[in-house]
């Protein structure tokens, strides 16, 4: 132990403190909440799939339907079938992009 001039106290080394063990919990308490804890992990990722499945169900749900309002879209088009490709070469520009090949 040594005396402080400054504070006037004694203070101990720091090699000379006695430490606790601390607390400790019993095995069986420590098991019940590794249990607890294992629960509450396994229902979060229960969770998280399902919420992950909803996401993927309603994810295709829209896919089929923009794939059937395209196909219906497309059964409601008029076409107009060309049978002379020198009416290609003589149109302007902009009816040259209304032209799909189907």
């Amino acid at each position: 132990m040594w005396f402080c001039l400054c504070c006037s106290y004694f203070r101990a080394r720091y090699s000379l403190i006695k430490k606790d063990k601390g607390l400790r919990r019993n095995y069986t308490k420590r098991r019940q909440n590794d249990q607890e804890l294992k629960r509450v992990r396994l229902l979060d990722q229960q969770t998280k799939e399902a919420r992950a499945d909803r996401k993927r169900s309603k994810r295709l749900k829209e896919e089929e339907k923009r794939q059937r309002k395209l196909e219906n879209e497309r059964k409601s088009e008029i076409v107009i079938p060309l049978k002379n490709p020198s009416k290609i070469k003589r149109m302007k520009r902009s009816q040259l992009r209304t032209i799909v090949k189907r």
